[in-house]
C-alpha cells in the first residue's frame, strides 16, 4: 500500500549510528521546507551559550525520534505482530513530524505565543501545508491519523504512547542526545 524508495537511504547519526528511511512519505517529509526549517531551531534554546557542543537542533531530534520508532516497530516482536504497515508508516511520521510546530528557543517560544508547539505542529500538519500535501497524496485521511497520534486522540492508544508517553521514544532521544552534546552522562 504505502511506497517503498528505490533504495533504503541511510544517514549517519551520533547518537543512533545510523537512520533507515525505506518509506517514501518518510522521505519526502524529510526532504520538505517545513521539516528542512527545524535545522534551524535549536533543540536547547540558548544551552549552547554555556554547554558550547549543545548546538543540536531539531532535526537532528526529530530524526532521531523517527527512528527510535521505526525499531520499536519493526524489531520488538510484539509491537511488529500488532500493529499493521499503515500504523506503523503513521507512528513513524509522528515520530517525525513531532516538532515541526516549534519555534526558537525551545519551550520558553510557547510562553510568548501563548500555545503549544503540539498545536501548531498538527495545524502544519493538517492545514493545506506541503505536508498535507504529501501525506494525503500518499494515503488519504494520513494527515488527521499522524496529526491524532501527536494530539493523543488515535484510535488505536498504543501509538501516542510509542511517540510520546512514559517511556517514549521523544523522551528516550532527547535524553540520549542532549547528554552527548553537553558532555554529560
Amino acid at each position: 500500500m504505502f511506497r517503498k524508495t528505490d533504495e533504503v537511504k541511510v544517514l549517519r547519526d551520533p547518537v543512533h549510528g545510523y537512520i533507515h528511511v525505506d518509506y517514501e512519505a518518510v522521505w519526502q517529509c524529510i526532504n520538505s521546507a517545513w521539516f528542512q526549517r527545524l535545522r534551524r531551531i535549536r533543540q536547547l534554546g540558548g544551552a549552547y551559550m554555556v554547554y558550547h557542543t549543545a548546538d543540536h537542533t531539531r532535526f537532528g531530534h526529530s530524526l532521531g525520534v523517527y527512528e527510535i520508532v521505526r525499531r520499536m516497530v519493526n524489531e520488538v516482536p510484539d509491537l511488529r505482530d500488532a500493529l499493521d504497515e499503515k500504523e506503523k508508516i503513521t507512528v513513524m511520521l509522528a515520530g517525525l513530524l513531532h516538532d515541526l510546530g516549534h519555534g526558537p528557543y525551545s519551550h520558553t517560544f510557547e510562553k510568548i505565543i501563548r500555545g503549544s508547539h503540539e498545536e501548531y505542529t498538527c495545524r502544519i500538519i493538517e492545514e493545506g501545508t506541503e505536508i498535507t500535501e504529501l501525506l494525503e497524496a500518499e494515503c488519504p485521511g494520513l494527515a488527521k491519523e499522524v496529526a491524532d497520534v501527536i494530539r493523543h486522540t488515535s484510535k488505536n492508544p498504543l501509538l501516542p504512547q510509542l511517540v510520546s508517553g512514559q517511556l517514549d521514544a521523544d523522551r528516550m532521544d532527547y535524553l540520549l542526545r542532549d547528554a552527548y552534546f553537553t558532555g554529560t552522562k
